[in-house]
């Protein structure tokens, strides 16, 4: 089952199935960053800008995976 989101960054609104993304980056600022399936694009998402986003990325990664991110 697909698991969509959908974020607006760097002025573009982009509609992700998260099930096709294959790693999430924590970054010691509190950032969570992956690259879409083309590559060429990296989506940043934080606490601040899309506290909704940011929660469902960590849910996400929770309900896969078992673990928690910081």
């Amino acid at each position: 089952m697909a698991y969509w989101i959908k974020i607006t960054y760097d002025r573009n609104t982009y509609v992700i199935d998260l099930d096709r993304v294959t790693a999430f980056c924590y970054l010691p600022t509190g950032r969570i960053s992956f690259a879409l399936l083309d590559g060429n694009t990296t989506i940043i998402v934080n606490q601040q800008n899309d506290p909704t986003g940011y929660q469902t990325i960590l849910d996400y990664v929770e309900k896969r995976t078992g673990q928690t991110l910081p």
